[in-house]
């Protein structure tokens, strides 16, 4: 029985059959950026629909509730992938971990694009359900493969470059949905076709993890396993990043046409300000996890949300206002692979799966809670000052990140060099 409560973090990873740090030979870079896109497609799981949203609501206009039923095209894929990740985990635990993934990826496809042929709004909504449950074995999956392939320094590489591509991704399929909705609203659902090159590409070139036999080798009855203060951690901080980010998405362009008279197009930049402000942060990632423990690098992650949401708050103009949207996009960039790489490094390798599915659900529970959270505030206090509140938040958030670190990482650090 393994109690993870009292695995120091980066030993874990190591415990049971080696670890992934005595891989001898790493996949390559076609497995590298095959396992990159495959992990980038998340963000085409609920937003990227959103430019076709007005025709198919027109469409559907006479269906009773349609207007409501309509909006959950964006939203229910990410409650599913809140609810069902755990059981993916589950499953990915007690089987081989690349099948599963290579199933998910075919599902995603499939029910991605099913819209491009459907013409009735409750089967509609069904596919859409079905997508969510592939992206939550999809992203679980990926989790888990990168930390049975890849050594620890790897890894930080890796989702470095997944969130990069994250954000670049996002930013182009939104607008090429814009101008597929333009032909037909059903064609917008053929951007989930981008998928099916990398169904090819990830049966070619990634491999069988080595440490698949240790995926299956744990009890039937889940050994008693506990979570290690540091997962739970990662998982509170998983909620809470997405939580109060998402106001960017989801309250700025009312902040935006309200404060400073934007026009959609003026809106669209800002969005775009912000995902272009994940880039950096992102690139940044690797370096400053070698120089820097975990919740320290939280701590820095969360600092800049909260000076950039603080910034939103107070910008005088427009220019400034877009200017911290970006600066909030570069804590995004910080938090969102230091997420992947910590909960990994504390992470046996016969519950990666379990771990990574506790996750994702955790992020998407944040994304699906936080326009739930804000707009009561909004409510009562007005956009500007539920931004300055978020930002607060953060750094509030950033002060216990950074005390856990030194409280907790640099003692465990004095304890191996001595």
């Amino acid at each position: 029985m393994i109690d993870v409560r009292e695995t120091p973090l980066h030993e874990a990873a190591d415990i049971g059959s080696g670890g992934a740090s005595s891989t001898a030979h790493a996949p390559g870079r076609a497995a590298q950026a095959t396992l990159v896109l495959v992990g980038s497609l998340v963000v085409l799981a609920t937003a990227v629909i959103a430019p076709a949203l007005p025709a198919i609501e027109a469409h559907f206009s006479g269906d009773p509730g349609s207007s409501v039923l309509v909006r959950l095209i964006i939203t229910l894929p990410a409650l599913v992938i809140a609810v069902a990740a755990p059981f993916a985990g589950y499953v990915l635990d007690r089987s081989e971990r690349r099948p599963i993934v290579f199933w998910a990826l075919i599902g995603f496809v499939i029910f991605g694009t099913a819209g491009v042929a459907v013409d009735s709004l409750e089967v509609l909504l069904a596919t859409r359900a079905g997508l969510g449950l592939s992206v939550a074995f999809l992203m679980a999956g990926f989790t888990s493969l990168v930390g049975d392939l890849f050594e620890p320094e790897q890894r930080a590489a890796i989702m470095g470059r997944q969130v990069s591509a994250n954000s670049i991704i996002s930013l182009s399929m939104i607008f090429a949905a814009g101008a597929l909705t333009q032909i037909d609203w059903h064609a917008a659902f053929l951007i989930y076709l981008v998928a099916a090159p990398l169904v090819a590409a990830f049966w070619i070139y990634v491999p069988n993890p080595p440490r698949a036999l240790a995926a299956t080798s744990v009890a039937p009855d889940g050994g008693g396993q506990r979570l290690s203060g540091t997962v739970i951690a990662v998982y509170a901080l998983a909620i809470t990043g997405p939580l109060l980010f998402l106001l960017i998405p989801t309250q700025a362009p009312f902040l935006i046409a309200e404060t400073h008279g934007g026009t959609s197009l003026t809106i669209a930049i800002a969005m775009g300000a912000s995902t272009l402000g994940v880039l950096p942060g992102s690139l940044l990632f690797p370096r400053l996890r070698k120089a820097m423990s975990p919740f320290a690098l939280f701590g820095l992650a969360f600092a800049v949300m909260g000076a950039g949401f603080v910034l939103q708050g107070l910008a005088p103009s427009l220019a400034l206002l877009v200017a911290a949207m970006g600066i909030a996009g570069v804590g995004f960039g910080l938090m969102m692979p230091n997420l992947s790489t910590t909960l990994l490094a504390a992470a046996p390798p016969a519950m990666r799966g379990r771990l990574s599915g506790g996750l994702v659900s955790s992020i998407f529970l944040g994304q699906f809670l936080s326009p739930l959270a804000s707009q009561p505030l909004v409510n009562a206090y007005g956009y500007e000052q539920t931004f300055i509140a978020a930002g607060y938040a953060f750094i509030l958030v950033a002060g216990i990140a950074a005390l856990r670190g030194l409280l907790v990482d640099r003692p465990r650090a004095s304890s191996k060099l001595g």
